[in-house]
């Protein structure tokens, strides 16, 4: 009896300890199998956050398995998956070259000059459909998506060759989420262009273009889905999931907030939970920050990081498995290491006509075999300069892991061939100006632009008509052809010039423009009983660059100009009292050259400093009458108030010019500007007691100029409160739009 009590106690025993092995091995097998899901909402500037919630993940050993995100959720979580840390999302976002997404400006070394058109006080500008002539098109986006397109391709273009367009394949399997708005569904990124897929999902409206792709119109996947828990449940099956959430639903709409209104109507309710059971929330209530604020880096991360840290003891009692950093950043560098260094095949453009094609082949390595990421940097930029395309998007398509090489798609949308644009200039001072023009652009084997400009105001009405050609030469070569009619009138003095000019260009120096020429012009100058009638010929040489980002009030960037120009003439001076027979003939001649240089360094984020300087040496001889004397020499004119007044003060055939421009800015468009000018002629021109022109001795005299205005830079526009000190008057007014005339003969 003892003996089978004794066995029976052995044999529970056993059965008890193959229980609890086979318990440990299944409770094993769990742990090894747990995986992790992280949702990103949408939210704008606070969705920063979410790198603070991955960096604590990371420095906690917490695994992140998969990534389902909306809009700059899709931003933080696509850079996760194709292998940054988070450290290094925080160098990028604080970056300039992120700041430039946001604002859609272009760095100062991708600015061609070469390509640009010349710049007008354009402030709208509508596309003309030449089959319906009353049909106009209106602007779409506010910033310009040039910036964002080449960034999120230069990010993503390996990550997606190496994954072979699957999105399960990156560093951590990625879904993101853009919004259909045709069909008004959402629309889910499970595999294809990464770029896309990122691109679409943060494209809020009337801000950014919407992206097409598969004949699909594509939005900001926040309005109908901004935290997609549903997509991570049903394509990854997470044992454990953790939300962050940095948005919230819109109240009720006020009847008399519009823009609450369109938020209400176009935004669709979104559930912000996961159930306790399945993972944890991060709600972040981040209401004090403004949803297009990219500045707030290091704060937003940080309160991204304090919040994960607080909920860390639950997420390590709920997720037993871990991650080590060491064993991360091993995995992290394998994949890096593993990813195709960026080498072009084939670089082919679509959306544009055959015929076409042949110039745009032209630009920058489009015609070469082989192109590295700086060299197609070059390409792009170059196509962006010319102006002809509303949004070029770079796609990598197929990639061969043979020769290491992917080839590229740029998908073009160019504008209408016909434009037209209205713009202008609002002042409580007399340089009240409407502007409208009309553009007709054609890529062929010689691409063409031709352009009608007029200008009707208090100080300036003109008309400027140009056609520019591309030459199909090696070396990139256009030819100009202008005409010119217009009048300046000033108190006391009106200034009328007609002028043809013919003129060719030339890249120069890589970002610069040289140009040569010779000018026609007819100049006409009436004042007190006087008329000064002169019919001359120019020829000139001008080197130049401008990377400004403001035409008004720049704070970034720079401008150089340097021209030597021989003008050759004769002058007829009338009294209309005695007029026609009374006149005097003048042979005239003279030499002159113009140094400009205008830069901006930036000292810190809220304080820039500009530097001006301007030197100009002319020949010519004084004229007997000290006004037209003056009206013909040139003039020192460094700001936009002093464009449109005529002072006698800052006139005379050799000058320097030197000036410093402190500026303050309050936020990326709102800045406070001082600007201080100092004149220093070789010799002033002086009127003496018989009315005609003589000189004071060199460098006798000198002149100061002072500006300040607090200044508002809209994407289009600028508005500003300015006062000006002209070394005689204070001046006080207000400027709304671009003041901005087509160059004078003389210049």
């Amino acid at each position: 009896m003892k003996d089978k009590h004794i066995d029976y106690l052995f044999r529970f025993n056993l059965r008890l300890k193959n229980l609890l092995l086979l318990l440990l091995i299944v409770w094993s097998s769990n742990l090894h199998a747990q995986k992790v899901g992280l949702v990103l909402s949408g939210g704008g500037g606070p969705g920063i956050a979410h790198i603070g919630v991955l960096k604590a993940l990371e420095e906690n050993d917490i695994p992140v398995d998969y990534i389902s995100a909306t809009s700059i959720g899709a931003i933080v979580g696509g850079m996760y998956a194709v292998g940054m840390s988070p450290d290094e999302m925080v160098q990028f976002l604080k970056s300039d070259n992120f700041k430039r997404l946001a604002t859609g400006e272009t760095a100062t070394n991708n600015q061609y000059f070469y390509c640009k058109p010349e710049p007008t006080p354009e402030l709208i500008g509508f596309d003309v459909q030449p089959a319906h002539l009353t049909t106009f098109r209106l602007p779409t986006q506010l910033i310009s998506p040039h910036e964002l397109n080449y960034a999120l391709f230069a990010l993503c273009a390996s990550a997606t060759s190496s994954c072979g367009a699957n999105f399960d394949s990156l560093f951590v399997p990625f879904r993101s989420v853009a919004s259909e708005v045709y069909t008004k569904k959402a629309v889910i990124f499970r595999s294809g262009v990464l770029s896309d897929a990122i691109r679409a999902s943060m494209t809020f409206p009337f801000v950014f273009k919407p992206l097409e792709i598969d004949n699909q119109l594509l939005y900001d996947g926040g309005i109908y889905n901004n935290f997609p828990t549903d997509v991570m449940q049903t394509d990854f099956h997470p044992d454990y999931t953790i939300g962050s959430v940095v948005a919230y639903n819109p109240p009720k709409a006020d009847k008399r907030d519009i823009y609450m209104q369109l938020q209400n109507l176009i935004i669709h309710t979104t559930n912000y939970s996961i159930p306790q059971q399945d993972g944890l929330l991060l709600n972040f209530n981040l209401k004090q920050f403004d949803t297009f604020d990219f500045s707030k880096v290091n704060e937003l991360v940080k309160i991204g990081y304090d919040s994960t840290i607080a909920h860390m003891g639950e997420i390590k009692v709920r997720i037993s498995r871990r991650l080590l950093k060491k064993d991360l950043e091993a995995k992290r560098n394998n994949y890096r290491k593993h990813l195709p260094e960026f080498k072009t095949g084939k670089v082919i453009i679509d959306g544009i006509a055959e015929s076409e094609k042949e110039s745009i082949n032209r630009f920058g390595g489009m015609g070469k075999d082989s192109l590295s990421l700086c060299d197609f940097q070059k390409t792009y930029y170059e196509l962006i300069s010319t102006q002809h395309f509303v949004e070029i998007i770079p796609r990598p398509m197929h990639y061969n892991s043979i020769n290491g090489c992917m080839d590229i798609k740029l998908n073009a949308e160019e504008f209408n061939p016909l434009r037209l644009s209205l713009g202008g200039n609002i002042s409580s001072v007399r340089s009240n100006q409407l502007f409208m023009g009309l553009t007709f652009q054609h890529f062929g084997k010689w691409a063409q632009t031709f352009s009608i400009n007029g200008q009707l105001g208090g100080i300036y009405k003109g008309l400027l008509g140009t056609m520019r050609m591309e030459l199909p030469t090696t070396v990139h070569t256009y030819l100009k052809l202008a005409g010119v009619v217009q009048q300046f009138n000033y108190d006391g003095l009106m200034q009328s010039e007609s002028y043809g000019m013919l003129h060719a260009g030339f890249p120069f120096a890589g970002n610069a423009r040289l140009e040569l020429g010779g000018v026609y012009g007819q100049l006409n100058d009436f004042y007190d009983t006087h008329k000064n009638r002169s019919a001359i010929t120019k020829a000139f040489v001008k080197l130049e660059n401008n990377t400004l980002n403001s035409s008004m009030y720049p704070t970034a960037g720079y401008e150089f100009s340097e021209s030597i120009q021989y003008f050759n003439g004769d002058k007829k001076s009338y009294s209309t009292l005695s007029f026609p027979t009374n006149f005097s003939n003048n042979h005239l001649a003279w030499w002159q050259a113009r140094l400009i240089t205008d830069r901006y360094f930036g000292i810190t984020d809220d304080f820039c400093v500009g530097t001006y300087g301007e030197l100009v040496y002319s020949t010519q001889e004084l004229f007997s009458d000290y006004m037209e004397t003056i009206a013909q020499s040139p003039a020192f004119q460094p700001t936009p108030y002093t464009r449109a007044v005529f002072n006698s003060t800052f006139r005379t055939a050799q000058f320097a010019a030197l000036g410093l421009k402190p500026i303050y800015r309050f936020s990326h468009q709102f800045h406070l500007r001082a600007e201080g000018y100092w004149f220093i002629p070789n010799r002033t021109i002086i009127c003496n007691a018989d009315n005609s022109a003589g000189y004071s001795k060199p460098f006798s005299t000198s002149s100061f100029m002072y500006e300040a205005a607090l200044v508002y830079n809209f994407k289009m526009a600028s508005a500003a409160l300015f006062a000006n000190y002209d070394s005689r008057y204070w001046n006080v007014g207000i400027n709304i739009g671009i003041l901005l005339f087509p160059p004078r003969f003389r210049d």
